[in-house]
């Protein structure tokens, strides 16, 4: 199973991109509960990155963004900017 982190849009916005592209706009209890969803080790360069805040690209209002993570992912779903919903799940 592979450990690189990866950011699919969801929908319409199919183009996946690395994290750091992303400005996810979390609040620190939204990044532990992405963290602890991905079972992300701590001290990692994931864990790092997450938490580093990301890159330039905003995602739009009522666009879903996902995190996966060896083998377990995350849905983020977004309004007026900010985080609405976060999701968990396992692929299948």
């Amino acid at each position: 199973m592979g450990g690189l982190p990866r950011v699919h849009g969801v929908g319409n916005d199919q183009q996946e991109q690395g994290l750091g592209n992303y400005n996810l706009n979390l609040s620190n209890d939204q990044l532990n509960q992405v963290a602890d969803i991905l079972c992300i080790e701590p001290g990692s360069q994931f864990e790092q990155q997450l938490f580093a805040g990301g890159g330039g690209v905003v995602p739009n209002d009522g666009q879903e963004i996902m995190i996966t993570y060896r083998g377990r992912y995350v849905r983020i779903r977004y309004e007026s900017g900010e985080a609405d919903v976060i999701r968990p799940g396992t692929p299948t």
